[in-house]
């Protein structure tokens, strides 16, 4: 069978694995369905190990793997792109975090390595939480491809906004109420998507739920938001969708 010119990326948390735990029956149902017909991608603030997670609940490796929000691709099992947080910044972001008691959690692909912690052990999925006893000499060596730092919901808009101040040369954008995600400069869903169409010209179906997947909306010829999402979300997609299995009427 010959596959459509196609590629359809969906979104972990909250769209493909509504409850951040396991994918649920129709939309594992929809995803398996296609496989054969369309190239099939998964984009998230997640490790690239947390996407194998969910292909052995699908039972198949997609064709496009989007880690970190863009740090790091992967095309058909190859690596064909990462970016890491630059040394010097990591330095000045994790003092920030310090001096500012933020909770935090540091991810270099392997580990989860922070303040953090889950209440949901359904949420951690297969890369462990390790909690440094010094994080300034425990992380700033490492490869760092993204932070995660998670203010009380009254702080989060003023963090971001003071955090966005503070440091021009990294992307930074709130992914939930408590949640704001730090990569590097022009790293984001949208830019991956972006460099795939270079290596492969592919019309780009996105599905979605959060202010990290507006990048990935904007250059997509097709966009699903689940209702969900917060109301500027929602308006940034062509079609608002209950669950990730409707966009089965659309495409």
């Amino acid at each position: 069978m010959i596959m459509e010119n196609k590629l359809l990326v969906t979104d972990l948390d909250g769209t493909f694995v509504k409850d951040s735990r396991q994918v649920a029956s129709k939309d594992k149902k929809l995803f398996v369905s296609l496989k054969d017909k369309i190239h099939l991608g998964i984009a998230t603030g997640r490790s690239v190990k947390e996407i194998d997670f969910i292909e052995e609940q699908i039972g198949f490796k997609v064709n496009a793997k989007i880690g970190f929000n863009g740090g790091l691709i992967m095309k058909d099992g190859q690596k064909i792109f990462e970016r890491f947080i630059e040394t010097s910044v990591l330095l000045e972001l994790l003092y920030y975090i310090q001096d500012n008691q933020l909770i935090y959690d540091a991810l270099d692909g392997k580990n989860r390595i922070g303040t953090y912690q889950s209440g949901n052990q359904g949420r951690i999925w297969n890369v462990p939480l390790i909690k440094p006893q010094d994080m300034i000499h425990e992380i700033a060596p490492l490869r760092i491809y993204k932070i995660n730092v998670r203010p009380e919901a009254g702080r989060c808009t003023s963090t971001l906004l003071d955090l966005q101040h503070k440091f021009p040369e990294l992307s930074i954008c709130k992914s939930g109420p408590e949640r704001i995600e730090i990569t590097p400069a022009e790293i984001t869903k949208g830019q991956a998507i972006e460099y795939i169409k270079q290596t492969q010209p592919l019309e780009v179906i996105a599905v979605g739920d959060s202010e990290n997947d507006m990048s990935m909306f904007e250059l997509a010829d097709t966009s699903f938001c689940l209702r969900h999402a917060a109301s500027e979300v929602r308006e940034a997609a062509d079609y608002v969708i209950d669950d990730f299995y409707e966009i089965a009427q659309y495409i």
